[in-house]
Formats: C-alpha cells, sequence, structure tokens
C-alpha cells in the first residue's frame, strides 16, 4: 500500500492527481489537503470520471501551516509521502512536521517569506542533517524549472559530457490565451509577480553577476526559434535552480536562465509595479488592511477562465556546451507540450501539466525505491539516477528530446 498525500489542489495540484490516478498500482490511497472545499470536489469529479469510478480520492479541508492540523491529518493518514502542491510560504512549516511525523517529502519551488521578496533554498537544505537522523528524504524543487531544467543538467553531466562550462536554461510559453483575457499569469499571480520583479542575476565563475530588473526598458533578452514552439523573446531572469546546479557541476563556468515574455505583458507588469499593485506590505483601506498583491491575485483571471481556449506550445529546455573526448561539444535538451492536449487530458494546461507531471515521476520513484536517499536534497543530486528519472517521465506523460548543436546560438556566446 502506497498512500500519499497531496497539499493543494490549484493549478498544478489538479493536474498532479488526475495523473496520480492514472497509476493506481503505485498511488493505491490518495488523499488531498486544501484550504477550498470546492475546487477538491471539482477534481474528485472529474477524477471519477474518467477513471469510471475507479479511483477515490479522499478530500480534507484545512490549512497545513497550522501544525496541530497537519500533524493530526498526518496520524489520521499515515502516508508514505507527502507532495506539497501548495505555497510555498507553507514549506518550511510542512517540512518541520513531515520531520516530526516521520514521512518523506517532496515539493516543487523553493521557500518564500510572505513578508519579503525573494526565494532561496537555504533554510530548507537547512534541514538536511535533521532529516538524515530521522532516515527521510526531502526532495525539493522537484517540479520542471526547478526540477527537469535541474536533472537534464545532471543527464549531461553523468551520460553527455566529461565537463560542462556553461549552461542556459530557456522557458517559453507559446501559448495564446482568449482574447478577452489581457494579462492573466500562468501560475499562481502573486508568487508569479513578486518573482518577476526581482534583480536580474545570473551565475559566472563563482560569482553572482546583477544586470538589472525585468521590468526595466533595457533589459537583456534575445529572439530565438523555438522547436515546435515558434519563435519568441526570452528574457533574463534570475531562477531558484540557477542557485543549487553550480554546486553539483564540477567546473561549470556559466549558468543563466531565461524565460519569454511579450511585449505587452512587460507592459502590464511595469504599470502593476508602478502603482504599487505588487506590493506585500499591508495597506489600510478604508479600515480594512488589503496587501495590493493578494488583491490583484484575486481578481485576476484564474486557470479554469481560459484553460479551455489556451492553444500553442511550451518548449522548456537547456542548451549546454562543453567538452567530449578532448573536443567541444553543445547540446539542446528540451521538453515541448501543448496546452490543448493538457487540457483534454486533465483540465488545466500545459504550464501545470510540466510542474505536475515531473513531481508525480520523482512520487512514484521514490514509492518504488528507484530513487532512495536520505536527507534533503535537490533533483541534481548524485543521489539519484538522472536517466531513470527521464524515462519515467515520458512514461507518466512528457517526452523529450536531445539535439547536438554546431555553435550556440550567437546570443548566447554574448556576455550581458
Amino acid at each position: 500500500m502506497s498512500k500519499v498525500l497531496v497539499i493543494g489542489c490549484g493549478n498544478v495540484g489538479n493536474v498532479g492527481l488526475h495523473k496520480m490516478a492514472q497509476f493506481p498500482k503505485t498511488f493505491t490511497e490518495i488523499h488531498v489537503v486544501s484550504r477550498t472545499q470546492e475546487k477538491c470536489e471539482t477534481t474528485k469529479e472529474s477524477i471519477r470520471k474518467r477513471s469510471k469510478g475507479k479511483v477515490n480520492l479522499q478530500i480534507h479541508v484545512g490549512n497545513v501551516g497550522d501544525k496541530t492540523f497537519f500533524m493530526q491529518l498526518l496520524k489520521d493518514i499515515n502516508p508514505a509521502l507527502v507532495v506539497n502542491w501548495g505555497s510555498p510560504y507553507d514549506n518550511l512549516e510542512v517540512m518541520d512536521v513531515c520531520l516530526e511525523y516521520g514521512v518523506n517529502y517532496i515539493d516543487t519551488a523553493c521557500y518564500e517569506h510572505p513578508e519579503k521578496y525573494g526565494f532561496s533554498y537555504k533554510q530548507q537544505l537547512a534541514k538536511n542533517a535533521a532529516f538524515k537522523k530521522k532516515n527521510l528524504l526531502a526532495i525539493t524543487g522537484a517540479g520542471f524549472d526547478p526540477g527537469v531544467s535541474n536533472i537534464f543538467s545532471a543527464y549531461a553531466r553523468d551520460y553527455i559530457f566529461d565537463r560542462i562550462d556553461s549552461i542556459d536554461i530557456l522557458d517559453c510559453n507559446g501559448g495564446s490565451k482568449d482574447k478577452s483575457i489581457k494579462f492573466a499569469p500562468n501560475f499562481d499571480p502573486e508568487i508569479n509577480l513578486r518573482e518577476l520583479i526581482l534583480p536580474i542575476k545570473y551565475w559566472k565563475n563563482g560569482k553572482w553577476v546583477e544586470r538589472g530588473r525585468l521590468i526595466d526598458e533595457n533589459a537583456p533578452f534575445f529572439e530565438f526559434n523555438f522547436p515546435e514552439a515558434g519563435k519568441f523573446t526570452p528574457y533574463l531572469m534570475y531562477h531558484e535552480e540557477l542557485e543549487t546546479i553550480p554546486n553539483h557541476i564540477p567546473g561549470l563556468k556559466r549558468i543563466r536562465f531565461w524565460m519569454t515574455f511579450s511585449p505587452a505583458y512587460l507592459t502590464y507588469l511595469r504599470v502593476l509595479y508602478e502603482v504599487g499593485m505588487t506590493r506585500i506590505d499591508t495597506i489600510d483601506y478604508n479600515g480594512t488592511p488589503v496587501v495590493p498583491v493578494k488583491f490583484l491575485k484575486a481578481i485576476l483571471p484564474k486557470g479554469k477562465d481560459f484553460n479551455k481556449t489556451y492553444k500553442g506550445k511550451t518548449n522548456i529546455g537547456n542548451i549546454i556546451s562543453g567538452v567530449k573526448n578532448g573536443k567541444k561539444k553543445i547540446i539542446y535538451i528540451y521538453n515541448v507540450c501543448d496546452h490543448a492536449d493538457a487540457f483534454k487530458e486533465t483540465g488545466g494546461n500545459a504550464i501545470g501539466y510540466t510542474t505536475a507531471i515531473p513531481t508525480v515521476a520523482v512520487a512514484k520513484l521514490v514509492l518504488e525505491g528507484k530513487w532512495k536517499g536520505i536527507g534533503v536534497k535537490n533533483t541534481e543530486d548524485k543521489a539519484f539516477d538522472s536517466k531513470i528519472f527521464l524515462e519515467e517521465m515520458a512514461k507518466t506523460g512528457l517526452s523529450w528530446k536531445v539535439k547536438t548543436l554546431k555553435e550556440l546560438p550567437a546570443a548566447l556566446k554574448k556576455e550581458y
């Protein structure tokens, strides 16, 4: 019996629960806990119809940030694994309760303090010794980016290169929403907007290089033709996998992260920032305390408003340069996912699909004993076989390709 307790039933949780239900031999009993009963009931009914009543998703309503509630829930369910698709604000508290109770843990995004801008794995990784002492495993950042982008790097390290010199992670959403949707981040708007207004950083020769902000008019970008998705404009950003990959790739000289945005999207982002709607402090509005970015999140369109009509594809991958057998080598390893196909299968979109499916693949490997270890680890850790994961991810719903390039794209040869 492999009971799993899932935290969260948003875009990612909904997709992930649908996918877990497709593997009943591994996920023999699925529980979900959320603050919102309605979302869970909708997902439960969809899974019931798609599985023809064979899968019984059990719903629990509550706040996992409440230690007493969450501990009692673990005692009632006694799961073999906790999968956190909830808010990264709760990561530390959830990990602490998992540690105290004695259950393995997986999440998709690193911890953020709700009242401070920025994100970091440091506080989660600091729990490494405690998890080792209890003989428990915690895997952090097991989505796509971070997650698969880390594993693509590890696969290149372990199976393709003798030495890796540079990694450029490119995240393209080539999808288009209904024309009535003028502005809508593809995942939690609050987390997304907090991330996009941070300073741009990349890692080079053991140091961080800062290059302004994404909301600056002169933010670094280039044009790129993404296979199957189309021609789009990726912008330089700071992203969480940059924090850990250099620790696991000996000799790495540089790693950068790029994400595509349209000019209209960036205009909306700049305006929202300038008028104060991305603020995270509490303001007083006619005697009512309001956090601007939370208010903005409440009024922006949700996935249910555009998933059905979302068209186009995502392309997320790594362009990696290095040396093999004394010769220069460059590869492009990537995945392509279709918004319409993701909706047809799970009712979600490709953003949720590409985040959820890797987590499900990791959870399968852990429950089936194919990924083992103790302590707190990221997905690129040497303890985990990257090839086994990529094979499992393909079986679970996301294929991947490797192309050999003659040269780095001209834009990636530049220093920004």
